[in-house]
């Protein structure tokens, strides 16, 4: 899978909601920040699920878009959509 832009912010995310958990705060990211070890499991967990995401969308039988950036684009916009209603 490539990794351009959208996708690397697709992956930041995932890691963003990894490290402050719903409901979570401040304590959360710093106490995630201050261990080497859980961020590297972390970026491995969200790139692991981006990666499974793209794959899903890819394999749809109506599938619009051509690629990695396109598909991690259109995620991107959903969260936004989404953030934006709440």
């Amino acid at each position: 899978m490539t990794q351009g832009p959208n996708v690397k912010r697709l992956i930041a995310a995932k890691m963003a909601a990894i490290a402050i958990p719903p409901g979570g705060g401040f304590a959360d990211g710093l106490k995630f920040l201050q261990s080497a070890d859980r961020i590297k499991a972390a970026a491995r967990e969200a790139t692991d699920f981006v990666t499974a995401a793209i794959a899903a969308v890819k394999s749809s039988p109506d599938n619009p878009y051509r690629t990695d950036e396109e598909i991690a684009g259109a995620i991107l916009a959903k969260i936004e959509e989404r953030k934006r209603s709440s």
